[in-house]
């Protein structure tokens, strides 16, 4: 039977207090024990820890395992490997204006003198949509007649051209 010396949580909510165990592996957290062990109270400030030292000697000839945990609070943990750093957020990618050419900015500039050049090149592309707007409109007014025009104009003229037919039916019936 693999025994295991572990935690075994028996705080209330945010309140913790662990029995220092021998334990089956195979059992819960909170399940049976084989042998009460010591106890740890990490609230306390230095943090109690009460062991039974012969105890704990006797389950390791045994061939019991200390758990991580159980390690951590003796001071005999292994390092724990440090944690990856986190991953920078990507750069949306930028409207038109992305697609002229940026300046290359000098690592002595500070950050202001590096964005400036940047708006002017937004506000000189918004610009420049602008100035085709205007020119796209322009001819579109010179224009001879497209024919949809002159469907519509044919259309209002049979319009009053219907409306005295309609008086004549108007006075026939009365």
């Amino acid at each position: 039977m693999p025994v295991k010396i572990r935690l075994m949580r028996i705080g209330t909510n945010r309140r913790p207090f662990y029995r220092v165990v021998a334990v089956d592996e195979r059992k819960k957290r909170t399940g049976g024990y084989l042998e009460l062990l010591g106890t740890y109270n990490p609230l306390t400030e230095p943090k109690e820890i009460n062991l039974d030292q012969p105890k704990i000697d006797a389950w390791i000839k045994k061939g019991a395992q200390p758990s991580e945990g159980f390690l951590r609070i003796i001071g005999k943990a292994p390092q724990r490997p440090p944690r990856k750093p986190k991953k920078a957020p990507k750069e949306a990618p930028a409207a038109p204006a992305a697609a002229a050419p940026k300046e290359e900015v000098a690592p002595e500039t500070t950050v202001d003198e590096a964005v400036a050049p940047v708006e002017t090149v937004a506000d000189a592309s918004v610009e420049e949509v602008k100035a085709e707007e205007t020119a796209t409109e322009a001819p579109a007014e010179s224009a001879p007649e497209t024919p949809a025009e002159e469907k519509t104009e044919e259309k209002t003229e049979e319009t009053t051209a219907e409306s005295p037919v309609e008086e004549k039916t108007e006075e026939a019936a009365a």
